[in-house]
């Protein structure tokens, strides 16, 4: 059996703001309910480079009470999901993120891990966002193509 997840990482410094959202989920051939993840930022912060914006699986709250002030700021680890058995047509990220504050194409700004688990061997993949591969449908929906994975994952 084998499981992924994903997570969307800083390459810049972001600006969060009370009430952004970020939500992704993995859809493959449809959405996988147990992928869905949502990250809500209800404190003002600077998420600095190499630190997750959000990932796939889990539902996570950053407030005073969950950061750790001492750290920098980032959103918890994503939760690995189970392969489906059946054979894929195509492969893909849904990132919901509200445009309101998010002053450049996320493609410039952020990149994908794709974290893999066979064997237990886990094993992370930085996949660079290619412009041509996100289909952005308005105002705040992205469908991040990834089919040109299936066979290597």
């Amino acid at each position: 059996m084998s499981f992924i997840g994903f997570e969307l990482i800083a390459k810049r410094a972001w600006t969060v703001l009370p009430g952004h959202t970020f939500s992704m989920s993995v859809l493959w051939n449809k959405k996988i309910p147990s992928s869905i993840g949502r990250d809500i930022y209800h404190e003002t912060g600077l998420i600095l480079p190499d630190k997750r914006i959000a990932a796939t699986g889990r539902i996570h709250h950053l407030s005073e009470n969950t950061i750790n002030h001492y750290e920098p700021l980032q959103t918890a680890p994503c939760k690995l999901i189970c392969r489906p058995d059946f054979l894929l047509d195509d492969l893909k990220i849904e990132l919901l993120a509200q445009k309101k504050g998010i002053m450049e194409p996320f493609h410039q700004t952020a990149v994908l891990f794709l974290w893999s688990e066979e064997n237990n061997l886990l094993s992370k993949t930085e996949l660079h966002l290619d412009p041509q591969s996100i289909e952005r449908n308005p105002p705040d929906q992205y469908f991040i193509d990834l089919s040109f994975l299936l066979g290597k994952i």
